[in-house]
């Protein structure tokens, strides 16, 4: 069976014909509404013998009427299950490739060993198994999982490989935040995708990509356009990941009541957080509560960001992504005063061990034919022109593919291009570190994601970062010509054989060079 619940398939938001045949989804197509319900990732505990089974699988989904696209999911068509675990749980994850190219599976945003992170090294040929036996030892947090093969992590994510990987424990269950799964506790998974006019997902790794990223002109939410969840009345948790390969989200709510933020990638914050915008980057997570006790819909939108060709239409103006109808049953869930206890920052922490330059060379030729095109005077202007548009979109699907040796080359970091086996970073095991992490004068945005811990962000641009940024992360965000500066500890080891990464988490900039490696020992 697909991964959706017992509740979609009663509501019948997830398509009969997708539910006999094991690889098709339709959304919205049963239901007489136009608009399709909001699909809820199963969850997937281990089994009695603590094993969790994932398969990468091909699938299809009709994302338009009458379309049918070529998809990739985990147990699935497309997305996967919700792996569920606790802290103190051993698990193994059996993850079996039956797609026709190789796979790796990583566990973004766990704190293991190199050998079971599963990165480059770690490929799964195609009939093959990897298992992973994973010593949980973190915090309660949203975490996901999804390939890292170089080069091709971007195609392999865009066609829909990925899936929530969420950790609880006894200091986040003893709270009262809303935790009924799909009902008061929403995951919400972003991704923007084009699709060609046979209705297969676009995706073309040409000088605009290894630029700017992927630029996509649909949002899915968990893998449906623009749906709609029906909810408990009552505080609401959402579990929001930006799943994208590259787009920024600037999130709000549409009659523009507030969000409050409880966690960020690793865990729970120590107090809430109230925001009227919430900016999510590319990899990044989030876990926000929304006060929906009187009842009234409102929606998830997405308001327009300053990052390279991504404000083309429709992101140039406010966007709804989901719509969420608090009109259900009453909520036993609140808002806490406090949440959990963090470590208080390192007090005598040692000078900067480790620089991370993110490094760009061939964004000058890329700007160059965006400039060409009207995009950054259309930017200035404030104002979209359809010619240039038209312009800005055909250099994105237009522009052939750069030959491989150019794309591997075009980006770097601390001025070399990521090469397998080339492992020039060492960190020291168990000892708090500084590092900082800056970019050469793009000006891109480089939301780096380091592998096998997760770190406290000391300064971002110089200042102490914003109260929702303050707890644990494995995602830094570097852009005009921004730096972040981390306090980090790495608690497990990677050998030169199976090393950690350090990498932009835009996905083409990461599969053309914009990666590293390093041991811990």
């Amino acid at each position: 069976m697909a991964n959706w619940t017992r509740r979609q398939v009663l509501s019948g938001s997830a398509s009969l014909a997708g539910l006999a045949m094991g690889n098709v989804l339709s959304f919205g197509t049963v239901r007489a509404a136009d608009r399709p319900d909001l699909p809820i990732p199963v969850e997937l505990r281990a089994d009695s013998k603590g094993v969790i089974r994932l398969r990468a699988q091909r699938g299809e989904v009709v994302f338009r009427p009458g379309v049918k696209t070529p998809t990739f999911g985990v147990n699935g068509p497309y997305l996967g299950p919700a792996v569920r675990v606790r802290r103190g749980d051993t698990v193994v994850m059996d993850v079996t490739n039956a797609l026709d190219q190789d796979i790796t599976m990583h566990w973004h945003g766990l704190e293991i060993p190199g050998d079971v992170d599963g990165g480059p090294y770690s490929l799964i040929r195609p009939g093959s198994s990897w298992k992973a036996q994973l010593a949980i030892d973190q915090p309660a947090a949203t975490c996901w999982f999804h390939p890292h093969v170089y080069p091709t992590t971007a195609e392999l994510v865009v066609k829909g490989l990925a899936g929530l990987f969420l950790i609880d424990d006894e200091e986040a269950d003893a709270l009262p935040l809303p935790k009924r799964w799909g009902v008061d506790d929403i995951p919400v998974v972003l991704q923007d995708r084009r699709f060609n006019t046979d209705g297969t997902i676009f995706h073309r790794f040409n000088l605009p990509a290894v630029t700017t990223g992927y630029v996509g002109d649909t949002v899915l939410v968990n893998g449906a356009r623009y749906p709609q969840a029906r909810t408990a009345r009552g505080w609401l948790r959402l579990r929001l990941l930006n799943g994208s390969n590259a787009r920024t989200f600037r999130l709000a709510l549409s009659d523009n009541r507030p969000m409050f933020v409880v966690g960020s990638d690793g865990g729970l914050l120590a107090n809430p957080v109230e925001l009227e915008e919430l900016v999510l980057y590319a990899g990044e997570r989030y876990e926000v509560l929304v006060d929906g006790r009187d009842g009234t819909a409102f929606d998830l939108v997405t308001r327009p960001v300053d990052q390279m060709a991504m404000k083309l239409p429709p992101f140039d103006r406010d966007l709804p992504l989901l719509t969420l109808r608090p009109d259900g049953a009453e909520g036993s869930g609140t808002l806490p005063d406090t949440l959990v206890t963090l470590p208080p920052l390192v007090a005598d922490l040692p000078p900067v061990s480790q620089q991370l330059v993110m490094g760009m060379r061939l964004d000058d030729k890329g700007m160059a034919q965006f400039r060409s095109a009207g995009l950054m005077d259309m930017d200035k202007s404030g104002h979209m022109d359809p010619a240039v548009v038209e312009k800005v979109v055909k250099l994105i699907v237009g522009e052939p593919a750069l030959p491989i040796a150019e794309r591997l080359g075009a980006n770097d970091v601390n001025g070399a291009p990521f090469e397998l086996g080339v492992v020039p970073i060492h960190a020291d095991i168990n000892r708090d570190l500084r590092w900082l992490i800056s970019e050469g004068d793009d000006r891109m945005y480089h939301p780096v994601h380091i592998h096998g811990c997760q770190f406290r962000i000391l300064k971002l641009d110089g200042k102490a970062p914003p109260e929702h940024m303050a707890g644990w992360k494995d995602m830094a965000p570097v852009l005009d010509g921004g730096s972040c500066e981390i306090q980090v500890r790495f608690r497990h080891p990677a050998t030169k054989e199976f090393p950690f990464m350090a990498h932009c988490h835009n996905l083409e900039h990461e599969d053309s060079g914009m990666m590293t490696d390093f041991t811990v020992s």
